[in-house]
């Protein structure tokens, strides 16, 4: 069922008491995962790299009665990243759930090309392959590192990484991307490993094409959109509220023997 713009999915109550963080909160995902651990009873940490996105994004939580922080920086560096952290046990008083989601196909100086973000592999630069995947690779480890390091002395924790189908597939433009998100899972394995010991569980979930601001100019195009629904068995495209709840279900109690999965939410594209 295709939940309407902007609806979610009704509240159970499953992260009850829990602290979460939301990195890349100011984003489409971001903000609908922000808004759906609100509603789960979870106090919120809304980081994004823009200040005025983060706040955003914090004061509509705390506008539906939700308890929120924000916090602006760049994940790519890792004393940002510590920084992030110290914010979130100020702001919300601890972690016990990361949903690290920052990501995307932006390039340098946060210019996009005419394609929106698609590059054919022949006219990829330097820059661009190591900026896409700072944002979405680099990022992820050093949230990671920064806040498993915070979990294993406390008690342990959840992270819920957001991947993407294209780390399973591949579309034409798109090779510093897919490469960026297929490590992405690969760092979701071993760490889900490496931290099960320290009672740290480490999940993904894989979305599909979803209808969020950053695309509609790209699939705006003539013959854009219809292309790419041929490839959805579904015959549509997600809204970020169709995220939310796999997302929660990995990071909830519910989840307590998962650890090392990626979630596809997809519309069945990864299986043509």
């Amino acid at each position: 069922m295709k939940l309407p713009a902007g609806r979610r999915p009704r509240s159970q109550g499953r992260l009850e008491g829990l602290r979460a963080v939301v990195t890349g909160a100011g984003g489409g995902i971001g903000r609908a995962l922000a808004l759906g651990i609100c509603d789960e009873g979870a106090s919120v940490m809304c980081v994004d790299r823009i200040p005025e996105r983060a706040e955003a994004v914090a004061r509509d939580v705390i506008a539906s009665g939700g308890v929120a922080s924000a916090y602006a920086c760049d994940l790519a560096d890792v004393a940002a990243t510590s920084e992030a952290l110290r914010k979130s046990l100020e702001g919300i008083g601890g972690v016990d759930i990361v949903f690290s989601n920052a990501g995307g196909l932006r390039g340098p100086n946060d210019q996009w090309s005419a394609a929106g973000g698609r590059v054919d592999f022949l006219d990829l630069d330097a820059d661009s392959w190591r900026y896409v995947l700072d944002a979405n690779l680099t990022s992820a480890f050093n949230v990671g590192l920064v806040f498993a390091r915070h979990m294993a002395v406390h008690g342990g924790g959840a992270f819920v990484y957001t991947a993407s189908q294209l780390s399973q597939v591949v579309r034409p433009g798109l090779s510093h991307y897919a490469t960026a998100k297929a490590g992405l899972v690969q760092l979701v394995r071993a760490m889900a490993v490496d931290l099960a010991p320290h009672r740290i569980r480490v999940n993904a979930i894989a979305p599909g094409s979803t209808s969020v601001p950053v695309n509609h100019d790209f699939f705006a195009r003539p013959g854009v959109k219809e292309e790419n629904l041929g490839h959805i068995p579904m015959g549509r495209m997600a809204e970020p509220e169709e995220m939310v709840g796999g997302a929660i279900f990995l990071a909830s109690p519910e989840a307590s023997y998962v650890t090392g999965a990626v979630l596809m939410i997809d519309g069945g594209y990864t299986l043509t």
